[in-house]
């Protein structure tokens, strides 16, 4: 019964939940995420939605995608590709789920709703085909991240700055291509295991890195120049450290999905964390 409930429990695979963090960014960027108890629940509402809404999309991914994942290095040990969990009590959890998921939506309001909707379509167009198209897939991935921080800025009635935006696109773009890069490495290693690398080359994908790692920066430096607030700007070398950390990690024989590699590099974590500790002082310790 134990090994049942874990394998479940992996299903959900809670360690990617930290992506759902976006959620409460903007009302955590917008200082008023610990003003009021009533704003604070609805961002921890917000954050556990989306999260239950991308656990839907992960096990409908592997239900899918099986045969695929029997093929890949790790992920053949996953519940349903190695057949601890059948496909059928998969898909009842799934169900369970999306609705948990949509009824704490409800209760926050339609419009983060009409968001999160969007994304559960998304996640489920991605694993029916959008997976295997060139581009297209990464591009995916990136709408996921902008409807995260656009569900939180939804929630906490906060209009989210264009320029964060544009900087949540090109560094979740960065995300993306990074992970292919580090995959199209193990690809070559071990027989394709997932149909979409067999049209990408390790040229064009460092090109990728290149750019979308320039172009975060850039427009992350600029998010903060039009803030008021000066001593935040400190953070933009920390930026720049983590961003060519990651594209540095993505090159080398990492697995290279971001959350593994943000939990097994020391540097990127410190990165991190001084980040948000900086970032938090500028705007809430006056």
């Amino acid at each position: 019964m134990n090994n049942i409930v874990k394998d479940l429990f992996y299903l959900l695979r809670p360690v990617h939940w930290v992506k759902n963090l976006l959620v409460v960014a903007p009302a955590f960027f917008g200082g008023i995420v610990f003003s009021s108890f009533e704003i604070f629940f609805t961002a921890i509402l917000s954050f556990f939605s989306f999260s239950l809404a991308s656990s839907v999309g992960y096990i409908f991914n592997d239900l899918f995608d099986v045969d695929n994942d029997k093929n890949h290095p790790v992920k053949k040990n996953r519940p349903i590709a190695s057949g601890r969990v059948k496909p059928g009590n998969a898909l009842v959890l799934a169900l369970f789920l999306l609705i948990v998921s949509i009824f704490i939506a409800l209760k926050i309001n339609n419009s983060f709703t009409i968001i999160l909707l969007s994304y559960l379509v998304l996640t489920a167009s991605y694993s029916l085909g959008l997976k295997n198209l060139v581009i297209i897939e990464s591009l995916c991935i990136a709408g996921g991240f902008l409807l995260r921080i656009a569900g939180g800025g939804a929630s906490s009635g906060l209009s989210v700055s264009g320029w964060l935006m544009l900087t949540t696109l090109f560094l979740s773009l960065l995300l993306a291509f990074g992970k292919r890069r580090s995959e199209l490495n193990m690809s070559l290693e071990n027989k394709t295991f997932r149909k979409v690398l067999a049209k990408y080359d390790k040229v064009f994908l460092d090109y990728m890195l290149v750019v979308f790692a320039a172009s975060s920066i850039i427009t992350y430096s600029i998010y903060l120049i039009n803030t008021s607030m000066g001593f935040i700007l400190i953070t933009i070398p920390l930026a720049c450290f983590g961003v060519v950390r990651y594209v540095y990690l993505a090159r080398k024989k990492s697995k290279g999905d971001p959350i593994e590699v943000l939990l097994k590099d020391y540097w990127l974590l410190a990165c991190v964390i001084a980040w948000l500790i900086i970032k938090g002082l500028a705007i809430y310790v006056h």
